[in-house]
């Protein structure tokens, strides 16, 4: 049995109630996830007694401090080598329940920061939609910081969810629903993460952070390179027929050219000028703002298709040069370099994994899953 090193909550949310069950006093082993966009997978392993049985149940909600917090959505028991059943846990953390919701309509919005969407796309379907019936409980909005720069976006249908972590990914933002148990309540919040990666910085910005396995600041790392899928320039089409369609070139570099060019083609009839709100009026788009609408499609459309690239690390909590939650926290940029592999890496820390077991080890998920910054160091520099 592991000598426990966190205290785990269990909690019964339902719609009608939001109290705590008690601790689970026995586990043998836990994966705790924390992402800066979107839910993680979390895995508990306890012994079957008679209190882990009445709290690790379907739908219940386990806490570990701070404003993380996980659904149990998965329940198995098995009997090991010594005769003793145990229990294998397996959820999701709570921004999964933002995958319970659709987008009931048509949103259309121009010149608005990309937090900005994210909040209203949640608002109206998630937190105080129109038909109450579609509310998610306990939910709330965070206070809007302006986020991301501002974009115009349309979407007809599909997920909440999937369309506010297309938005994220693209825009480098990050999202959570944080669980907040004394005030009884789950507060979807949109944040950015600070760039440590300045090395010469002013008294204005944050010193910079440089995790080296010449350092020994990584006890062990992966990475991870797959360009097959690609696409940097989109041709997106609009709404009308044959020459009449109206149509927008996207991508960070229209004239990319030769054998670095690889393109998309991108449908968006869909998108129209004409939109049909819930509330039964109708919103006119300018051709400006239609065309910024087909471009920032485009642009979502490329994120699907990245240059998928990732560097994983396991790093030294204690000991090292730096302290993970002081000197850098999730969601920020920092310079990770592996002098083994030749590479410098400028990432931004998306996922944050805690293992309790028979020892506490923490890994680092650097980019989301493709981080674009890449800068190869000759052997020279690697020493």
């Amino acid at each position: 049995m592991l000598e426990e090193t966190v205290t785990i909550t269990a909690f019964e949310v339902t719609d009608t109630k939001f109290e705590a069950l008690g601790e689970i006093n026995r586990f043998t082993h836990l994966l705790w996830p924390d992402n800066y966009a979107g839910y993680g997978t979390f895995e508990l392993q306890a012994p079957v007694t008679e209190e882990n049985q009445e709290r690790l149940q379907e739908g219940n909600v386990l806490w570990a401090g701070g404003n993380n917090a996980a659904i149990i959505e998965i329940i198995n028991s098995e009997t090991d080598t010594k005769g003793q059943k145990n229990y294998v846990i397996k959820g999701r953390t709570l921004e999964s329940l933002i995958l319970s919701r659709i987008i009931w309509g048509t949103y259309s919005t121009s010149n608005k920061f990309v937090s900005t969407i994210m909040y209203d796309l949640v608002k109206q379907n998630c937190v105080n939609p129109t038909d109450t019936n579609r509310k998610i409980p306990y939910l709330t909005c965070g206070v809007d910081l302006n986020l991301g720069g501002k974009i115009s976006h349309q979407k007809t249908g599909g997920y909440v969810y999937d369309d506010i972590l297309d938005l994220a990914t693209e825009f480098e933002l990050g999202f959570d629903v944080q669980f907040l148990p004394n005030e009884k309540e789950l507060r979807f919040v949109v944040s950015q993460g600070i760039d440590r990666t300045n090395l010469t910085p002013s008294e204005d910005s944050p010193p910079p952070v440089l995790l080296s396995t010449d350092l020994e600041d990584i006890l062990a790392s992966e990475y991870y390179l797959n360009t097959q899928d690609e696409r940097n320039l989109a041709w997106v089409q609009g709404e009308d027929e044959g020459s009449k369609r109206k149509e927008v070139v996207a991508g960070s570099n229209t004239n990319v050219k030769g054998f670095a060019r690889r393109e998309l083609y991108v449908d968006a009839r869909d998108v129209q000028t004409s939109v049909y709100n819930e509330d039964g009026t109708t919103t006119e788009l300018t051709e400006a703002e239609y065309l910024a609408t087909l471009l920032s499609r485009g642009n979502a459309k490329l994120a699907e298709y990245p240059r998928t690239e990732t560097f994983e690390a396991t790093i030294r909590i204690s000991g090292g040069q730096y302290v993970y939650g002081e000197d850098y926290s999730k969601g920020d940029k920092i310079i990770i370099q592996d002098l083994d592999l030749g590479l410098q890496v400028i990432g931004r820390i998306t996922e944050v994994a805690d293992h309790w077991g028979e020892s506490h080890e923490t890994d680092l998920t650097f980019g989301y899953s493709s981080p674009t910054l890449l800068k190869k160091l000759s052997r020279n520099q690697a020493g």
